[in-house]
Parts: C-alpha cells; sequence; structure tokens
C-alpha cells in the first residue's frame, strides 16, 4: 500500500494526542517556536478535516489562514510576509471552510516562492450591498499563461484539463462557491503579470 494511503488509516485522534504531546514536551524544553508551531499545525489539520456543507464565520476562516501563513513564515523567513485588512462588518459573514485556503496556497507556492527578493501577500474585503469581495494580492510572477487565460474567459472547464495544481484549486474554489452560492459568484482573476497577481472571491452577504 502506498505511503501515502496508509497515513490516511491513521486515527486522528491518535494523531492530535500525539501532537499535542509532541507540543507539551516542546513547552517543558523551553522550545516555545517549536510548541506553537506544533499547536498551529494541529489547529490546521483540524480545521482541513472538518469540511462539511455548513457555512462558517468567515473570521474562523482567517484564523485558520493566519496559522498556514505563520507555519510558512517560519520556513520562509524574510521572504515571505503577510498582512490580512479585513472589516469587522465582513467578517461576520458566512462561508464554506477551505475556500481562501487554495487561493493563499497558489500565491505562496506559484507567486512568492519562486522569489530570490521578499515576497508578501495581502488579503482584504469590501462590501457593496448585499455582495462582498475578498481579495487576495501577492507581489510574485503572476498565473501560468494558461490558467491566466482561462480565468480571464471564466472558462474553468479549460482548467480542468491542466495539471497545475494552482488550476485545480481554483476550480474546485469555484466550484464549491457556485454550489452553495449559485452560478452568479465565484472567483476571478483582478490582475496577474510579472508584477503579482490579485484573486477576487465574488460572495453573498450571509
Amino acid at each position: 500500500m502506498e505511503t501515502k494511503n496508509s497515513f490516511l488509516l491513521v486515527n486522528p485522534h491518535f494523531l492530535f494526542n500525539t501532537l499535542n504531546t509532541i507540543a507539551r514536551v516542546a513547552y517543558f524544553e523551553h522550545a516555545a517556536k517549536t510548541e506553537e508551531l506544533i499547536y498551529c499545525l494541529s489547529d490546521l489539520l483540524r480545521y482541513n478535516l472538518k469540511q462539511d456543507n455548513n457555512l462558517h464565520p468567515l473570521s474562523d476562516e482567517l484564523e485558520n489562514i493566519k496559522k498556514y501563513l505563520y507555519i510558512q513564515k517560519i520556513r520562509l523567513k524574510n521572504r515571505l510576509n503577510y498582512e490580512i485588512d479585513i472589516p469587522e462588518t465582513i467578517l461576520q459573514h458566512r462561508i464554506p471552510n477551505m475556500i481562501l485556503q487554495p487561493i493563499v496556497e497558489n500565491a505562496l507556492l506559484h507567486g512568492i516562492t519562486p522569489k530570490h527578493d521578499a515576497g508578501l501577500i495581502r488579503i482584504t474585503a469590501e462590501q457593496q450591498g448585499n455582495s462582498y469581495f475578498i481579495y487576495v494580492s501577492d507581489n510574485g510572477y503572476g498565473f501560468p499563461d494558461e490558467v491566466l487565460k482561462s480565468l480571464t474567459e471564466r472558462d474553468f472547464s479549460k482548467i480542468e484539463t491542466t495539471t497545475t495544481k494552482s488550476g485545480i484549486g481554483l476550480l474546485s474554489t469555484n466550484k464549491r462557491i457556485q454550489y452553495f452560492f449559485g452560478s452568479s459568484y465565484g472567483l476571478s482573476i483582478k490582475h496577474s503579470d510579472f508584477t503579482g497577481s490579485t484573486v477576487c472571491l465574488f460572495l453573498p452577504v450571509k
């Protein structure tokens, strides 16, 4: 059996208990940063396993994103900076969980990681009437041409045939948004070139 399949057979409770045990060991060894990393990873895994058909506060999604970016910041050090600036009135809106994760992960892997200098990921939002927009921006190298073309034309069927992880993640996110809220909503590219990209999520107030 493949290793990845074997991992899926591990009882989640055992996994979380083990991570908590390791974190406590780090605490007693006065390794505060290691302890925080382990707790962040544990929370991240727990949130990832919680996918359901319920809507959750945007604030919960952003807490998960903060933990993800914190872990990546430790790994990349000064090569990664991030800012999250969401109005309080928008934080209470409800969305499916794991909607932002693929967008932020794409910005990191394909925008920031290839850079040799400091990269920046910004998450902002604005409300217009009964809808609102979430923007995930980075100062990286932009999307691959085939993904950008499909997104610009809003032709997600083309993305489905690509093997790029960025395309598949964006496709999945768009499908989930439309599953919950209808075809009027979804994601699009507001900007993308060699100076960076901005992905826009268009969502209804819930």
